[in-house]
């Protein structure tokens, strides 16, 4: 029996709080200035180029308000220069396509690590330089990164500049004050993390602001409408299956039990993995310096704090200082929904909830590690706890996944606009550290199923910072070469998941208007790439119907599922504490469905002799990126009307909108649902038994 509900409004007044604790990261209990103290970036620091990317974009719509004024906590990941970052990528897409000689011939960490990592002479000079300022420094065996620990104080030695205060919206944030730069020896290709702009890293997840979007359909329906059922009538749940999330902040383990028991249905259980890069030790590297240097501090996270719990009370306060996660450590909705969704639609899986935590002490004068207290709940007098965890660590989480192999499909419900968020990820021609680490994930034969994005082709909009670009922009890393980029669509359906009408494209049409505000309202994100070249199975795609053409580049999204939350699935926080269970929507929702999908077909194809002919490595029954087979299944007429429900109705132009109920002028130039592919829900929606069966070879009803 499902608990009886006690807190009923909960989800609707922890929203806020919820993303603040998301979005936070590092220092605890600093304060920042007042807003009105600055105004453009000062020339303070070098002002010269940069030998390596740092993500300087991000700050260009930046204000400066003022100094850092006492040490704060940091986390970042160096990425050394590689022995062959394009070859990784290139490789990454060879072992996904049917045909190529290289196709599912996968590799381990090591190997990824061995054949395209970085250098053992180039991580230790990287590993050197950083350690000689007291910064804890970690690795993984895949050889992409190196996880920094320290704080602000060291990293502003190492890196030649001081940090300051800068406002971005409604967000303050730490970034640098001039220049970064470190000794041109030094092999350092990018620094990630640097400048962490939350703002400009949305999860994916819609919440109604009213209740006129209803309970949401349960997990039955949603598997009824596309064909779970199907699958779990064959005994295909997923089991087996490793599934992978992820997460952009911290979930109650005891919801998803409670989701399930809401539901009258079985959920997959799910086990909370940490980041755990390795400390380098000096004794494994001769180069490095002596054995005082601080371990890296990263550990599970304190647990949520419920609303029945001492410190809930203190969390309803935004306050002006970066969150402290020992004593407010909120659920975050987007992993919720994700754990959730998955849960529920794959109950069978291995399920993996990836989240980076770290912690530590430090001297709340120098800024100096204290190595005896890492990984740590308190300090010492004296010392400050500088925490940190979730999204804007999120790349922890990834290279962990790619570290450990366990995970065969991974579910990512987040991402920002390509010409400021991605511009810190993706370099020249489509290389950089996004698209090394997603290649990697690739490489292993892991599927990665990303969220296009919920504000059409306006990704790169941000209301809080009254910011409308009229150019079109789509969603990093959705538009990465090795992932499948899900977009959103609506699902009339009646009590049993039976369609009533038409499948349509996610749009004002036919969310009704969200709650109002911009970001809340517009539908499925798609578009052409700016930065990310057109790959293989891409290249020959011509669009009608008023589209874009493509012109060489990545298109998104590749497939679509129910997005819309006029429709969308049900959803719950603190189910555990008697919150309330509702309608969500966004393509955080459409993500893991999918991802959930892909599950079964691992399942199958694991039972099916034919599936595992030709593969290598210890996962034969991997497929790798699943959008090459996509787009070979569409390719055919035939097997396309087979597998796949074409969206032919609707559109993502978006009409921008404050919050103050006027739409201002629309964003044009982009994208129209039409039969066949198109930029806002692609391929259209694959159902489960046919895809199982076009795939695996396995029959089912």
């Amino acid at each position: 029996m499902a608990r009886t509900p006690r807190i009923r409004t909960l989800v609707a007044t922890l929203v806020a709080a919820s993303l603040l604790a998301a979005c936070g990261g590092g220092g605890a209990g600093s304060s920042l200035p007042p807003s009105n103290s600055g105004g453009n970036i000062p020339p303070i620091g070098s002002t010269g180029p940069s030998s390596f990317r740092w993500g300087q974009r991000m700050l260009q719509q930046a204000n400066y308000i003022g100094p850092l004024t006492k040490p704060v906590a940091m986390a970042m990941l160096a990425q050394p220069q590689l022995q062959n970052e394009a070859g990784l990528v290139s490789y990454a897409q060879q072992a996904s396509t049917p045909g190529n000689p290289n196709y599912r011939h996968f590799l381990t960490p090591q190997q990824v690590g061995q054949l395209y990592g970085a250098a053992p002479a180039n991580q230790a000079k990287v590993a050197t330089y950083f350690q000689q300022y007291g910064i804890g420094v970690g690795s993984w065996p895949q050889n992409l990164v190196l996880s920094l620990v320290g704080s602000s104080t060291q990293f502003s030695a190492a890196l030649g500049v001081k940090f300051g205060y800068y406002q971005y919206g409604k967000e303050r944030f730490i970034a640098p004050i001039g220049t970064p730069h470190v000794n041109g020896s030094i092999p350092l290709a990018a620094l990630n993390a640097l400048v962490p702009i939350a703002s400009q890293v949305h999860d994916y997840i819609i919440r109604p602001s009213t209740g006129t979007f209803g309970p949401g359909l349960s997990p039955q329906q949603v598997a009824r409408v596309f064909d779970y059922s199907g699958a779990y009538n064959a005994g295909l749940t997923g089991n087996g299956i490793g599934l992978g999330i992820i997460g952009t902040g911290p979930i109650d383990p005891n919801d998803v039990p409670y989701y399930g028991a809401a539901f009258h249905t079985r959920v997959a259980t799910v086990s909370l993995i940490p980041t755990s890069p390795l400390f380098i030790n000096p004794a494994t590297i001769p180069a490095l310096l002596g054995p005082g240097f601080p371990a890296t501090g990263f550990t599970l996270p304190p647990p949520v704090t419920t609303p029945l719990s001492a410190n809930f009370s203190s969390c309803q306060s935004t306050g002006s200082g970066v969150p402290n996660f020992q004593t407010c450590n909120l659920e975050d909705g987007e992993a919720q929904l994700d754990t959730e969704t998955t849960a529920s639609l794959a109950p069978g899986v291995n399920e993996n909830f990836y989240l980076a935590y770290y912690s530590f002490c430090y001297n709340s004068a120098t800024g100096a590690i204290d190595p005896a207290n890492v990984g740590v709940t308190s300090c010492p007098t004296g010392e400050t706890l500088g925490d940190t965890e979730g999204i804007n660590i999120a790349d922890f989480e990834i290279q962990q996944a790619i570290a450990d192999n366990r995970s065969d499909v991974l579910s990512l419900s987040y991402g920002g606009g390509e010409t400021n968020f991605g511009a810190a990820y993706v370099g020249p021609g489509g290389t950089g550290l996004g698209p090394a680490e997603f290649a990697a994930l690739a490489a292993e034969g892991i599927a990665v199923f990303v969220s296009s994005g919920d504000t059409g082709n306006a990704a790169c909009a941000v209301p809080s910072a009254n910011l409308y670009p009229t150019t079109p922009c789509v969603s990093y890393p959705a538009t990465d070469t090795n992932v499948v980029a899900v977009g959103g669509v609506n699902v009339p359906v009646d009590g049993g998941g039976n369609l009533l009408g038409q499948i349509t494209a996610w749009a004002d049409q036919t969310t009704l208007g969200g709650d109002g505000s911009f970001g809340n309202n517009i539908g499925s994100g798609g578009g052409v790439s700016v930065l990310i070249p057109a790959p293989s199975w891409q290249a020959g795609l011509t669009l009608t119907g008023g589209n874009p053409q493509l012109g060489g580049f990545r298109g998104i999204p590749d497939i679509s599922m129910d997005a819309d939350p006029l429709t969308g699935q049900a959803f719950g926080q603190y189910i555990a504490e008697g919150g309330a269970i509702g309608a969500v929507g966004g393509t955080s929702l459409a993500a893991p469905q999918a991802a959930a999908q892909w599950a079964l077909v691992l399942q199958a194809c694991k039972q099916s002799a034919s599936c595992g002919n030709g593969s290598t490595g210890p996962y034969s029954y991997r497929l790798g990126n699943p959008a090459p087979l996509f787009y070979q299944i569409a390719s055919a007429r035939a097997s396309y009307n087979s597998v796949f429900t074409d969206v032919v109705y609707g559109e993502n132009e978006a009409n921008q909108n404050g919050g103050g109920g006027v739409p201002g002028p629309p964003i044009t130039g982009c994208c129209f649902s039409t039969p066949g592919y198109d930029l806002v829900t692609g391929l259209g929606v694959p159902m489960t038994g046919r895809l199982i069966t076009a795939i695996a070879k396995t029959p089912v009803n």
